[in-house]
């Protein structure tokens, strides 16, 4: 009977034990989410911490006093405000955690998007490129080369080489005679001395910016003598009348009057005449063949009344049998500037302007030099 009794005391206590342990086993199950598919880790975590620190005895293990209501609110508060935040973020610097300063520091969700953006990488700074200035080929004719073939080779016109090598017979090209080619249409032209940039632009009608640029010349106001310069779109060479070149007299004269010549440079009666006779009416202008200064302006024997311009470099123009002056002695006078009028003075048989080109003293055939 005993035995019977103790056996059912087993039974029921076995029975309480399961009972228990169920029980114990569905809290934990309840507080571990065991056997769930999805993890709530708020609910894991505030209702740890909430629930652990309400559980606490006035002392915990250590012996240290528990945490009061407020601290509880506070850190429930920090505990929230942690586990719930808006964006995801990333750790911010540790240099700005240091700074303790909220309104210094950006926040945590700021630091995040400026970490994730990429930087803009800045565009490649493009040199500008510099024009190089035009080539100037030099070509040297072959047997049996014509100067289309040339031009038709280097693809300029033929114009453009002739002005550019001053060619007056196109037709006659000797072998091995060397041609100065441009690599853009235009001419050559050789600065003469005192000649400016802007009196090239204003002959040639071509911008004097333009000019420049093509040449690369940086001070447009100092341009050295007997510089070659490309005077782009030209197709005919405009030299500056320059009277002597290397010595020599050029053909850069213009005509004192239009008319018919009456008498020749040359001998004349048994005498040499020095000069040029131009028919024309009395009272025609008569005007500067080329720049320079008036030397002489009145009677001087045969020649009747005289005008003498000084054009420099020993060349000196004269032009006598006027009925009237226009300019004095000293006076500087430009290429076509009216300085007397035409007459009958002095030695004369008519009306007419007996004009003279001298060089170094010595009178020329004033029709080898006028243009």
């Amino acid at each position: 009977m005993r035995r019977r009794f103790v056996r059912s005391k087993g039974l029921i206590l076995l029975f309480f034990a399961v009972i228990f342990s169920f029980g114990i086993l569905g809290q934990v199950d309840t507080r571990m989410h065991i056997g769930g598919s999805d993890w709530d880790l708020d609910s894991l975590i505030y209702i740890n911490v909430d629930e652990y620190l309400y559980t606490l005895d006035s002392q915990d293990d250590f012996g240290q006093p528990a945490p009061t209501a407020e601290t509880l609110a506070a850190l429930d508060g920090a505990v929230q405000s942690v586990e719930r935040p808006q964006v995801a973020v990333l750790d911010a610097p540790a240099e700005q955690e240091a700074e303790g300063s909220a309104a210094a520091a950006p926040s945590r969700a700021e630091s995040a998007l400026q970490v994730a953006t990429p930087p803009v990488a800045a565009p490649p700074k493009v040199e500008e490129k510099k024009e190089d200035k035009p080539t100037i080929f030099v070509h040297k004719v072959n047997p049996g080369e014509t100067l289309w073939d040339i031009a038709n080779a280097y693809g300029v016109s033929v114009d453009s080489i002739i002005s550019a090598n001053e060619l007056r017979n196109p037709n006659m090209l000797s072998v091995g005679q060397e041609l100065n080619i441009l690599s853009v249409q235009g001419v050559l032209h050789q600065v003469a001395t005192g000649e400016s940039l802007w009196e090239i632009s204003e002959r040639y009608q071509v911008a004097l910016e333009e000019i420049a640029r093509v040449n690369n010349i940086s001070d447009p106001s100092r341009i050295m003598p007997n510089t070659k310069i490309i005077i782009p779109g030209a197709t005919q060479l405009r030299p500056k009348d320059v009277l002597i070149i290397n010595g020599q007299l050029q053909k850069a004269f213009d005509w004192p009057v239009t008319g018919r010549i009456s008498s020749p440079f040359g001998p004349r009666w048994g005498r040499m005449h020095n000069g040029l006779d131009i028919a024309v009416n009395t009272g025609t202008p008569v005007r500067a063949a080329a720049d320079g200064r008036v030397t002489f302006a009145g009677w001087n024997g045969g020649y009747g009344i005289l005008v003498i311009v000084d054009h420099g470099n020993n060349v000196e123009t004269r032009y006598a049998h006027n009925s009237r002056l226009n300019v004095k002695v000293g006076q500087t006078v430009t290429r076509g500037q009216i300085i007397a009028y035409s007459g009958n003075t002095g030695n004369s048989t008519g009306p007419h302007v007996h004009f003279e080109i001298r060089h170094r003293g010595n009178p020329v055939n004033p029709q080898n030099y006028l243009k």
